[in-house]
Order: C-alpha cells, then structure tokens, then sequence
C-alpha cells in the first residue's frame, strides 16, 4: 500500500546530552561497532579490534567485547575502558549485566568522577544500581599519580545512591607515612549528613591543657541530630556533652548538655546546659523559651572556646507565648537569670512575670495610631533592690503627609505609668502615678540632580530634616529605675522623643534636631555608593529629669555627629561615624572601618572604636597570600586606654591585647593544612591561649582541632578555600 500521504517524521534536535533519558532504567537501544564482527542472530556478537558498546549514560570499549542480548550481558578483554554513571573504569577484563549493574572489572583502574575519586584494585564487583565492592583498594582524591595521601584498604564498598564509602582494615598515608589506621571506617562522598563518627580532634589550650575530643554524629532524620562527645583534658579531666537539633512543621529547638563528673583543678562536678524551643501557630500562638545554665561562676572562663563565651554573665531563663488578635499583638513572658562574676554585684531586674500589647493601626482615614500597653512585676536578688509592679499605657497617633520630594508628620502620644512597689527601700513609698504627654513634628524635603562618583554616572540626593518635640517637666526622682539608661547619641536616637530607653524615665524636652543625608545612587543598580550625613540637637530648655548618679546635660547643644559610608571600588568600601563635643573640642566617640576583599580570597578589615573611658581598640583582620600555596590570615584586637570600665562586663579596661589570632593555611589540590593560635581575655587579668592544626584530606575527613568557627569570627568575609563544588552531571567524562 502506498505511504506518500503520510507526513515525514520530525527529529527533535537536543542540545546537550539528557539526564532524563540516561537515568531509564529499560528500553534503552544498545549500539556496537567495531572492525570485525561475528556473530548469531539475538544470542550473541562479537566485535574485534577497536570494539565499543554505547547505550544511554554507558560506553565500554575494548580489544574484544562480546554482548548476550538476552541475558543484557557484555563481556570485554584487552584494554578495556567502560564508563558509567559518571565513572570511568580501566583494565584488563570486564564482564556486566547493563541494566541490572552486576559483574566484575579485573584490577582496575577507576575514577569516580561526580564524586572526585580515583584509585586502583585488584578486582571491582558491581552490587547494582549505583554500588560496587573494591578489594585491596587505594582510594584517594588527589589529581597526580603520585599523590599526597591515599587511603588502603583490604575492602571498600562505594554506594552512590547513600553517597558514602565503608570500608575494613583500613590505612590512611600521607607522604609516605601511615598516619591512622582502623579496622573499620566510613566516610561521606558528599557534604551530606550522614551517622558515624567524626574525626577525632585535639587541641592544647592554656586554661584545659592538652584535649582528645571524639564525636559521634546520629542523623536521625532529616529534621533531627544528635552529636555526642567525650572530651579528655589532661587539667580539667573527663567532660561528656551533647547536642541535639530538630526541626518539626510547627516547632523546632535545640538542647545541649556538658559534665564533667570531677573536675581535677576544682574537685567539684561542673556542667554547662542550654536549651532553646519555638513552637509556632498552636492554637493561633507562638510560644518557646531559651533556658542556659551553670555549675559555676568560671565554668565559661575555664571551658569556653572564644571570647564570646567567656564574656557571659546574664544567664537567661526565659520562658514567653505570643498572639495576634486583629490589629493587637499580645506577649506573656518570664524571665529570670542566672548571674555570674560581675554581674552578681549589679544583676539585671527579672521580670516576673510580664504582660506586653502592641496595638497598630496604619492610615486609618490617614492617621497611624499605636498603643503600647506593658505591665511587668520586676524583681531583683539583691538586698535592698527596690522592686514592684510597673504599668505603661502609651497611646500615639500621627497624620504622615507624604508628597513627591518632602514629607511631613506629625505626632502626639501620651505616657501613662503607674507603680505599685513591694520594696521601696529609697522612700518608703507605695505607690507612684505619671501622666506625660509628647508631641513632636518631623519633616524633610528630597533634593536630585545627575552627578558622577569616581568617574561613573551618579544620582546625587540631598535630604534635610528637622525634627521637633516637647515634653513638659514631671518630677520622677521619687520614681525606682528598674530597665532605663541614658541612650546613646546617634542618629537614629537624634529623631526619638526620649533620650532615655526604657520606661522609667521620660525626658523633659523642648528641642529641635537638624540633619541632613546626601547619598550617590548608581542609576543603573540602584546600589547606594556613598552616603553621607550630618546632624545636630538643639535644647530650647535645659532638662531636669535625669538618672540617680548621671549629671543633668547643660549645653544648649548636642554634640555633632558625622557618619560616611559607601563603595571606593568594587573590592574596598567603608563605614564610619563621629561623635564630635562643641563644649570641650573633642571626640567622646569615634568608629571607623575599612574593609577590602577579593574575589579569590584575599580579606583587609581596618577598624577603629572608640567610647570614652569605656573602650580603645584598634583592630585588623586579615587573609593575605605570601608565597605560592601559602596563606596567612590573623586579627589583632588592641585597647590602647590606659584606663577605663568596659561597658558590658563592668571589668577594668588597659592598654594590651583584648584578643588575638594568627595562622597559616597551606592548600594543595586534594588536602589542605591549618594551624592557627588564637589568645583572649576570659576574665579580669586571665587570658587564654588556643592552638589549633588541622589536616583536611578532601572528600574524605579530617584529623586536628577545626578552627573555621574561631577564623569566621575573627576575619569578617572568610569562606573555607575547600568548599565542595557542585556535583556534575553523570556525564562527566563522557567519551
């Protein structure tokens, strides 16, 4: 029968290579060719001399292959060279069922190419889909053939599919030198969680001494972990700790525990917990608590690990739920703490417990009105502290006028509080009522005009603002402080109302501040280049109220502040602010930082801060490269006050190091070594000395003290240099 009315069929071109098709498990066309062929009709050919078999994902070539369709079996000999699901494999014999993945490959020679494998064995089985079993096997993902480190062993088995390797009696060398040995082991192919133990780590710390640490890692799911250790510390003894981590649909925490049963130094049993939880949308609720604790007042002095840790001294015990109803937020809380060192002598107020509604409402007919409603019972465990029940009512409403290039807004709020106290030891009194209004007026214009900024196109703004409030006097003396303190001056405090945080003191102000911004603005990013901005507060009053111990200000002017940020090129930018005083021609305050980096690599961070009589540091950062695979990276933190009280530890401030880190990193294409010494303050005259090494053989683990938490820290911008690059497709060395 005639078929010239049918259409021709149409090829559908294809532009790369197709996952879709390779990962099919059936039907896949098989395709040979080869000098020679014989062969009978569906049971068997065979092809000689420049063989090769292609399927989908899959190419064997060899001197001499043989393929069965109907057990879907190949049979190879003579330089035989298959590749497979972005494997490559190379020797003398192979014999394979294809779809099924099962046979054996005869001393061969291998790369696992998604995964950055290499090595040789004496023979390869293959267990099915994505597994195979290597026997007297050296792995190792080092590009030379002479490389670095390998690991030997008797047996090793890769399955793909759990992206892990396991192995028996195995030896890992490194230079020549057996370095580690284990009868068992495992380790991932990929940065995925997987149980098992972790490499065991060791570092020499001044306050510790010499420290085993071995962790044990349990992926319990995919949403939950837990990692146990036991740390040896030739000063300190024996310490067991744990963490475990989950995350569920509608809650998610973490909880960490450590002991030491008996502490040489101390004799006594010391731990650390914490504890933090969030659940979410239980009955319309959000609800959790953050709970830490500890044996002793230099737990944290003597254990911790970075100057962070051993700067606490508010140890919270805070347990909270809140709701939204409507436009109403509301928020239940206790909070207690557990106080150590310095902070026994002034502790924090406690607020037990703590009932917080915020009410919000945006253009309603073009008003904005808030209401802030705070009723807290505050107590505090020191002798005579005054103590009692504070509620705060403080309703606002304000009518923003915006138009194109200026704004205006005005506002007015009125500050209801009330205490009835428990403990009064000051004045003996029961009860205390305030009734203070505020109203304030804010405005701005917006100026534009095209400019340039280091030679590109620019959008130059020019913005001032005026922001004027009063509030009139109210005697408050007689009134207990319980969370207020003079806020610090900068710009965003320049635009509030008070001058105070907190609530038990509301300023007396009749004031006026000035300030204005200029910033350069890319037009074709929108990136902000450069910013500056200047402003100032005028005081048409003097204030009275004040703060018991703290001086009333008499200058009819606030001191100048200056802030300039923004880009100098695209690898350096910087950020600083000024806080200059008219009244004694000096700089109360000062920050100022520049930061370069570099797309390979490379970190400057200069920095100055300076508050007076509380902190003086000059600090720098660093990851520079001083010789071919050799990278130097550090920070110095230097207070040069000679003398002062730091703001958050209360402790004595002087001239010296407040922390310090040095280190090399030496990076060869499958390994890289670290080694780092790092030195702090943990305490008033007590400083810490850390030193860290660290081998990372790539893809395969570690062995040393990893100090990447304690370089983030230090070095703003640093990124490990042997992060895993994203696995390539199946068709990596496709032939």
């Amino acid at each position: 029968m005639a078929q010239d009315n049918l259409p021709a069929p149409r090829l559908k071109f294809e532009h790369a290579l197709s996952e879709t098709h390779a990962a099919a498990d059936e039907g896949r066309p098989i395709f040979v060719s080869g000098d020679q062929f014989e062969g009978r009709a569906d049971r068997d050919a065979t092809l000689t001399g420049n063989a090769q078999l292609r399927s989908a994902g899959t190419v064997i070539t060899a001197d001499r292959l043989t393929y069965y369709p109907e057990d879907d079996e190949v049979a190879a000999v003579g330089n035989v060279r298959a590749f497979r699901e972005g494997n490559v494999f190379a020797g003398p014999e192979l014999q394979l069922k294809l779809d099924a993945n099962e046979g054996y490959f005869a001393s061969p020679e291998y790369e696992l190419g998604r995964f950055g494998g290499r090595g040789r064995a004496s023979r390869a089985e293959f267990l099915g889909p994505q597994r195979m079993r290597l026997y007297e096997a050296v792995y190792t993902t080092c590009v030379a053939s002479d490389p670095d480190w390998y690991l030997r062993t008797r047996e090793l088995e890769i399955d793909q599919s759990k992206e892990e390797g396991e192995g028996k009696d195995g030896q890992l060398v490194f230079k020549g030198r057996n370095v580690l040995w284990a009868p068992a082991f495992s380790f991932p192919l990929t940065d995925e969680r997987r149980s098992g133990f972790l490499a065991p780590t060791f570092q020499m710390n001044s306050r510790t001494g010499f420290q085993v640490l071995s962790p044990y890692y349990f992926n319990l799911a995919p949403n939950r972990d837990l990692t146990v250790y036991n740390r040896l510390m030739t000063r300190n003894g024996y310490q067991f700790g744990s963490w475990l981590r989950y995350m569920e649909p509608n809650y998610y925490g973490e909880l960490r525990l450590e002991l030491n049963p008996h502490d040489r130094n101390t004799g006594t049993t010391r731990y650390f917990y914490g504890t933090t939880h969030t659940v979410r949308n239980l009955m319309g609720w959000t609800a959790g608590w953050n709970v830490r604790g500890v044996s002793d007042d230099n737990y944290f002095v003597d254990y911790s690990a970075s100057i962070l840790n051993s700067a606490e001294r508010n140890l919270p015990r805070d347990v909270y739920a809140m709701r939204a109803f409507g436009d109403w937020n509301l928020t239940v809380r206790a909070t207690r703490y557990q106080n150590i060192l310095t902070a026994r002598l002034g502790p924090a107020y406690e607020r037990v417990p703590q009932v917080t509604a915020n009410y919000a409402k945006y253009d309603y007919h073009g008003f904005d009105v808030t209401t802030l409603v705070d009723v807290a019972n505050f107590r505090r465990p020191l002798i005579d502290s005054a103590e009692g029940l504070r509620s705060v009512v403080n309703p606002q409403i304000a009518y923003p006028i915006t138009r194109p290039g200026w704004f205006l807004t005005p506002r007015a709020g009125l500050h209801l509080t009330n205490y009835q106290m428990s403990n009064d030891p000051a004045y003996n009194g029961d009860s205390y009522s305030r009734a203070l209004p505020t109203v304030s007026l804010e405005g701005g214009l917006i100026f534009e005009r095209p400019s340039s900024l280091f030679g590109r196109d620019a959008t130059q703004t020019l913005e001032p603002r005026l922001f004027y409030t009063y509030t009139p006097y109210r005697d408050q003396s007689r009134m207990p402080v319980f969370d207020s303190g003079v806020a610090d001056l900068s710009f965003a405090q320049l635009f509030s109302s008070n001058t105070f945080v907190g609530n038990d003191r509301i300023a007396d102000t009749n004031q006026l501040t000035a300030a204005v911004v200029s910033r350069f603005i890319r037009p074709d990013t929108g990136i902000e280049a450069l910013r500056l901005a200047f402003g100032q507060r005028y005081y048409f009053s003097q204030q009275r109220v004040t703060l018991p111990g703290i001086d009333n200000t008499t200058d009819r002017r606030s001191d100048l502040l200056f802030a300039a940020s923004g880009e100098l090129s695209p690898e350096w930018n910087f950020d600083s602010g000024l806080q200059y005083s008219l009244a004694d021609k000096t700089f109360p305050r000062a920050n100022i930082g520049v930061r370069h980096t570099t797309r390979d690599g490379k970190i400057l961070n200069l920095s100055v801060r300076y508050l007076r009589e509380s902190i003086g540091q000059f600090d720098v950062a660093w990851r520079q490269p001083v010789a071919r695979r050799w990278m130097t990276l550090g920070r110095v933190n230097y207070s040069f006050l000679k003398s002062g009280v730091d703001p958050l530890t209360a402790l004595p401030v002087g001239p010296g190091l407040v922390e310090g880190l040095f280190g090399v990193e030496y990076r060869e294409d499958c390994w890289l070594l670290r080694l780092v010494v790092q030195r702090y303050v943990t305490a008033a005259s007590t400083r810490t000395t850390a030193f860290f090494a660290q081998i990372e053989f790539s893809g395969l683990g570690t062995l040393g003290t990893n100090p990447a938490d304690a370089i983030r820290r230090n070095i703003p911008g640093y990124r490990l240099s042997n992060e895993r690059p994203e696995l390539p497709s199946r068709y990596f060395g496709y032939e």
